[in-house]
């Protein structure tokens, strides 16, 4: 072992075999893409993966043999192929971005790192918001105001999908406990309900708004929540549905 560059830690060796176990598995199951340009992506997975950033020529070696299919995955799920092969190498289920989001792809940094969105506009005193619920292989955002080319109030609330585990609910209750804070809920409680009958409803999530900013006005705060949560359960695909509870 070189003093210098030592063996890649267990993490990122795991990255790398999950990744490779999975290219090799969807190798006959996609078509054509976009030319990939391996040492432009390289360059992108080292700075934006700290797996990645371990590898070295073993990752360059996987994406020269592998092209092909990494073009043909990012043709079929339009994710940026950075952002793509970081959650498959982590074992995460790839999503699906809304259109407003998969248009505006190449031009705004932001979501670069999404790997599902659910988006929502919103028209309030003759202005227009856009509220982005997102997951992302990066780190949790917001809510945050981002800048987009043909909008002009455009807020953004992505969290981390790191593992299987991690289902919608849980995405769900995440996201909330971030967004609650932000509209103006100083407290809340939040539960889940196990989906009943039929057998594909979708899970309910319960928060109860126990406190409001007391310099808040409660009909904007009830209109930012109305928002998200059109937002949150387009992200989830009907999945999840959030219920508020007031005190």
């Amino acid at each position: 072992m070189s003093a210098l560059y030592p063996a890649p830690s267990p993490v990122a060796t795991n990255w790398l075999a999950t990744l490779r176990t999975t290219l090799a598995r969807l190798a006959d199951q996609v078509g054509e893409g976009p030319a990939i340009d391996v040492a432009t992506l390289a360059a992108h997975l080292e700075s934006e993966s700290p797996e990645a950033a371990e590898l070295g020529d073993a990752l360059t070696a996987t994406l020269e043999e592998f092209e092909d299919v990494i073009s043909g995955l990012t043709e079929a799920f339009g994710l940026v192929p950075s952002t793509l092969l970081i959650a498959l190498g982590r074992g995460e289920e790839i999503g699906e971005l809304d259109p407003v989001v998969a248009g505006a792809l190449g031009d705004v940094t932001e979501i670069r790192s999404l790997t599902s969105s659910g988006t929502v506009t919103i028209e309030k005193d003759g202005r227009s918001t856009t509220l982005i619920a997102a997951t992302t292989v990066a780190a949790p955002v917001g809510p945050a105001r981002i800048a987009w080319p043909d909008r002009e109030d455009v807020w953004l609330c992505a969290v981390a999908s790191t593992g299987a585990g991690n289902g919608a609910p849980a995405l769900a209750r995440a996201a909330l406990e971030r967004i609650l804070p932000h509209v103006g809920v100083s407290r809340a409680h939040l539960r889940t309900a196990p989906a009943g009958p039929p057998q594909n409803a979708p899970t309910a999530l319960h928060a109860a708004l126990l406190a409001i900013d007391p310099t808040a006005d409660p009909d904007l705060v009830m209109a930012r929540l109305e928002g998200w949560r059109a937002a949150l359960e387009q992200l989830h695909r009907g999945a999840v549905a959030i219920h508020w509870e007031q005190s």
